[in-house]
């Protein structure tokens, strides 16, 4: 495994770091053309259910923007959602042993996708004790709605007004390659933007926490 030392270092201090590939390409592959197919159930099969999430847009059809529970939909690469390296590197970044707790596959349409608002995903633990791996399938920056974040936000108190620290910024965009790992902080203010562009934003993000601790939904 692969020296992980500084960006854990620049985790606990900015609250996000991306970590680089973990899974060689194959396995890579499998995961996108597992998520391809996962989405074409919706866009093409018209399969819907409480875990596919989707807005209406007039006169077009749904924006399909998450898929949710992953681990419980009906795809042979969902084994690979439990590799160890995924396990091991979170218990890098949080200082304790790792296991998931959430999975998600979050879309980002090409030329439809709206701009993810700014939030938190949890404030009610410790900062460090929690953090969300996100796999990433395709690669991406602001110009196809990448991953953004404000440096030390998780290190907030837990009623810090989330549109506050946003506009106070610095607002700080995560470029990725495809395969690449990028871990943040649950408390970490952040959101993604809209994506205008041909390319699509495909990420499987997995949320990691120690098996010690209870966590509310």
């Amino acid at each position: 495994m692969r020296d992980h030392s500084r960006q854990v270092l620049r985790f606990r201090e900015d609250g996000f770091v991306c970590a680089g590939p973990v899974f060689d390409d194959d396995v890579v592959r499998r995961l996108r053309a597992g998520a391809e197919r996962l989405i074409s159930r919706f866009t093409e099969q018209g399969h819907v259910s409480d875990d596919y999430w989707n807005y209406e847009v007039d006169g077009e059809p749904p924006v399909l923007y998450r898929i949710h529970n992953l681990e419980k939909q009906d795809w042979p690469e969902a084994e690979l959602l439990f590799r160890a390296e995924l396990s091991d590197l979170a218990a890098e970044f949080i200082g304790s042993p790792a296991v998931p707790t959430a999975f998600a596959l979050v879309l980002k349409e090409p030329y439809r996708a709206a701009g993810v608002p700014w939030h938190r995903d949890r404030a009610d633990v410790a900062p460090h004790t929690v953090c969300n791996l996100s796999v990433c399938l395709d690669t991406a920056g602001p110009e196809n709605g990448c991953l953004e974040g404000v440096p030390g936000s998780h290190l907030l108190p837990d009623d810090a007004d989330v549109v506050s620290v946003r506009d106070g910024g610095p607002r700080t965009p995560i470029a990725v390659q495809e395969g690449d790992v990028v871990v943040h902080d649950v408390r970490l203010v952040h959101g993604s933007g809209p994506n205008p562009t041909e390319k699509w934003r495909r990420t499987i993000v997995i949320e990691f926490a120690d098996p010690e601790m209870s966590l509310t939904s």
